[in-house]
């Protein structure tokens, strides 16, 4: 903006960055014309004129399809199943701690107060913790589902939906059948893990089973000696499950992970590997 030359008068000069502003010349006097501007005919245009603002198509926002429940269910899968990995590691302790009440009082009568506290942690314990294994086995079945539906789209999953729920979720048989879908899954998946996780895998859920089967099967016996092993058992088993859902939560992220084949970025000072190789 200049100063003006009369008095209420100003005028605004555009000039680039790298100079002051320089004294321009003023701007032709405006011819007045009297009459219609256009004469007796109405304006009449041979094309669409292509004065004044381009036609830009404003997009609407697209709304984002909400996820059925079958998918958000499988989102939680990983957190549902940590949080059920941490009750297991508290019932492993009450147990251990029912255990070491049994041991310290097997020559005498315990305090009642400590026998009804330590009955009472144990049956909470044991019943939360068949809750919270019930909530986390169907919502890893709906995380492989889920995965398995998003790995082969826009096909269809090879296997009936019914079929990986049953084999999932029936025990005994999913020692077998799981497996062999995640095996599929991964042979599938542009993401995956290395043989070796689900085998770590595998190990930990058998040995969880077994567990379970021994502290079961001790459960039937008589008297005190059997009734401490049945809690130590089921010590045992709830460590267990600590580590199956450890390595449960570490196969779903996996995953979600880039292949260990397409681990390196591109930075301004060269290639970094982000991550080891796993073996194959």
């Amino acid at each position: 903006m200049t100063s003006p030359r009369r008095t209420g008068q100003w005028r605004w000069v555009a000039h680039p960055p790298w100079r002051p502003p320089v004294p321009g010349t003023r701007p032709p006097t405006p011819r007045h014309r009297s009459g219609p501007a256009w004469g007796d005919r109405t304006p009449a245009y041979p094309a669409t004129p292509r004065w004044g603002l381009p036609p830009v198509a404003i997009p609407h926002r697209l709304e984002q399809p909400e996820p059925c429940r079958r998918a958000r269910v499988a989102a939680v899968a990983p957190g549902i199943v940590g949080a059920a990995g941490t009750w297991f590691a508290v019932a492993a302790v009450v147990h251990g701690l029912r255990y070491a009440v049994l041991a310290w009082y097997s020559d005498r009568l315990a305090p009642w107060w400590v026998e009804a506290t330590t009955t009472a942690l144990v049956w909470v314990a044991g019943v939360v913790a068949i809750a919270v294994g019930v909530a986390a086995a169907v919502a890893a079945t709906a995380w492989l589902v889920e995965a398995r539906r998003r790995v082969y789209s826009p096909v269809p999953d090879p296997r009936r939906r019914a079929g990986l729920w049953i084999g999932c979720l029936l025990p005994v048989i999913n020692w077998f059948r799981i497996p062999v879908y995640l095996e599929e899954l991964r042979l599938a998946s542009t993401r995956a893990p290395a043989r070796s996780e689900l085998r770590r895998w595998w190990v930990a859920v058998a040995v969880n089973g077994a567990a379970v089967a021994l502290a079961l099967w001790r459960g039937t016996g008589e008297g005190s000696q059997a009734a401490a092993d049945t809690v130590v058992l089921t010590a045992l088993a709830a460590a267990a499950a600590v580590w199956a859902a450890r390595e449960t939560r570490t196969v779903m992220r996996s995953f979600d992970e880039p292949s260990p084949r397409f681990t390196h970025r591109l930075l301004p000072r060269g290639i970094v590997n982000t991550s080891p190789a796993r073996e194959e």
